[in-house]
This record gives C-alpha cells, structure tokens and sequence, in this order.
C-alpha cells in the first residue's frame, strides 16, 4: 500500500513538474529579447515601384532564438526612416517582412515605358534545344540564325552581317543584332531572378527592341520576321553578342 502511494505521490510531482515547466516556458518566451523588423501593414497593397511611406509600415517583433539569418537581409526597425521615400521593386501585402533585396536593384517598369516613341517590342521563338537562355540577359545583343529566303544550292551558311544581303548559295543566315528586352517573364539577370524567388514560366521567346522607321519595321527585322514565317515560326539558333556592343551597329 505504501508503495502504491508512493508511486501515485511520484506521479503527482512529476506532473506538477511538468506543469510548472511548461509556464516557466511560457514566461521565458514571453520574456526574451525580440528583434524588431520592417513589416507591410495589414491591408496595405503595394505595386513595384510604389514608394515606401511611414503609414504603409508597421514594426514586428521576433524572439531572438527564432531570428537565425532573418537580420543579415532584412533591415532593422532601426533603420525605418532609411527605408522610407524608397521603391519597392516587386508588388508586397500587408503582413511581408521588408527584405534589403525588395528596395534594390532597378524597378521593372512595363516594357512599354522604356520603349522610345520609335520603337516597338516584338517576340522571336528560339530553339529551346540549342541555346541556353540563362546565360542570356535583358539588355544583351542578339542575332538570331534563320533560313533564308529563295532557293539556293546546299552550302555552308554563311554570315552576313546586319541588313546586308547574305550571300548566294547560303542555307541560312545571321540577323541582327537586337536588344534583348526579356526572355519569357524574366526581365533580370538570372541570378537576381531566382534571388527573389521569382518565376518567369518558359524563356523559349525572346522579346526583342526593333526601329520603326516611317511608321514600319526597320529592314533588317522585317527580313527576320520575313525568314520567321517562312519557317512556320519555328524556334530559331541566338547568337550573343559581346557586353562592349553598346549600341546598334
């Protein structure tokens, strides 16, 4: 019998013990030092390129223990009046935690607004099996490798340059070069891309900046488009050209 009670009295202060640790648990949480950051307000809605202002901020605390790498790329409440007057480069709700990478880089504006008055976008299908779209970026130079039109003997193809005639007897031919204005939905270098865990879908399009010269396509991309339904839109082998090339030859 002595036992028994014994045992039961065990039992009691260990669940007792339990108890009293799972409030002083409690207290501990609840007293820790947090860490304050930037967060959107709730029911706050910002677009890319919105401008930051006091009354879209609000400041969340994080037990020091759950921080881990949070404070290496996240600004501090601290560093609020830093933040404000600043753009967003991506849309944010209210609830986000602000990121240093969300306030930099440039802001992807439509494409439309980056086009000059003479100028248009226009979308080239590529050979999803011969290039290699991430190592292509918004703002390099291409030429795009298309058959040419009208018969010809079998030779090697040759390469011509822009809106020049290629010469006879080629099976294909090299036009270009084109700024690069996106490649499926992605309008950033690769790795900035996938650093905001973006998504873009396929990049076996690329859009590209063509001149309209007297309300039409200038001669070279009216031979591309030209050389493109001849191949029933078929994907087309890029040629990248140099970083230096900083403007249309």
């Amino acid at each position: 019998m002595k036992g028994a009670l014994g045992l039961a009295l065990a039992a009691g202060l260990g669940i007792v013990g339990a108890v009293s640790n799972w409030f002083y648990l409690q207290r501990l949480a609840k007293n820790e030092e947090k860490v304050w950051f930037i967060a959107i307000k709730d029911g706050v809605t910002l677009n890319a390129g919105d401008v930051l202002k006091g009354e879209h901020l609000q400041r969340v605390g994080i037990p020091r223990s759950g921080v881990d790498y949070l404070d290496t790329v996240a600004p501090q409440w601290s560093a609020v009046e830093a933040v404000k007057g600043v753009s967003v480069n991506r849309p944010m709700r209210g609830g986000e935690i602000l990121l240093k990478q969300d306030i930099t880089g440039p802001v992807l504006r439509s494409l439309a607004s980056e086009l000059q008055e003479d100028e248009v976008v226009r979308w080239v299908p590529i050979d999803a099996g011969a290039v290699v779209p991430e190592h292509i970026n918004p703002g390099d130079w291409v030429s795009f490798d298309v058959p040419r039109m009208g018969g010809a003997v079998p030779t090697p193809a040759g390469t011509p340059t822009g809106s020049g005639s290629p010469p006879p007897g080629t099976l294909s031919e090299i036009i270009g070069p084109f700024r690069v204005m996106s490649l499926g939905g992605r309008r950033e270098p690769q790795e900035v891309w996938e650093g905001k865990r973006r998504t873009g879908g396929s990049e076996s399009r690329i859009a590209i900046v063509v001149q309209l010269q007297n309300g039409q396509l200038e001669p070279k991309a009216q031979r591309l488009f030209n050389a493109l339904r001849l191949a029933s839109n078929q994907g087309v082998q890029v040629q990248l050209h140099s970083s230096r090339l900083e403007k249309n030859p």
